[in-house]
């Protein structure tokens, strides 16, 4: 299984899983044991013995409940919660919403829908606050970035 989290290590820690298969049908599956093997997670599940079993589950995907998120780190935010959020430049204008998070090497992408189009803000570099509460991102806009982006 590709791993696609910041935190793997719940497969070793957690022996509960909800997969979801390719049919988009979730069934609640126990493992027996996990290991790494050449930078992927190979997980045993209770009742999947043969490799007719496990041909049922390729390309499923381990989905972790909400209520189970890592939220020990107050600066992690994950992509599902920083879409929809407003941007605003600390001058006080309304840069925009985000409406999705891209992933690249080393550095979130937000891309934010302006009144006049999509504005491309580099998280780390340019956000200075990411407010839950409020559902507001404060970001300190170089010069110049808005218009290039439109």
């Amino acid at each position: 299984m590709n791993v696609e989290t910041d935190f793997p290590s719940r497969f070793f820690d957690e022996t509960v899983f909800l997969v979801r298969t390719k049919d988009g049908t979730s069934h609640q599956m126990t493992s027996e044991k996990a290991r790494m093997h050449k930078g992927r997670v190979v997980i045993k599940f209770q009742s999947i013995d043969t490799m007719n079993d496990a041909e049922r589950l390729r390309d499923a995907e381990i989905l972790i409940p909400v209520e189970k998120r890592n939220t020990d780190d107050a600066d992690f935010f994950y992509h599902y919660e920083l879409v929809g959020m407003s941007v605003i430049a600390t001058d006080g204008h309304t840069v925009g919403r985000v409406t999705e998070v891209l992933v690249s090497p080393g550095q979130d992408i937000l891309v934010v829908q302006g009144k006049d189009g999509e504005v491309l803000v580099f998280r780390k570099e340019i956000c200075i606050e990411v407010d839950r509460e409020t559902e507001r991102i404060t970001v300190d806009m170089p010069e110049g970035l808005e218009e290039i982006n439109r």
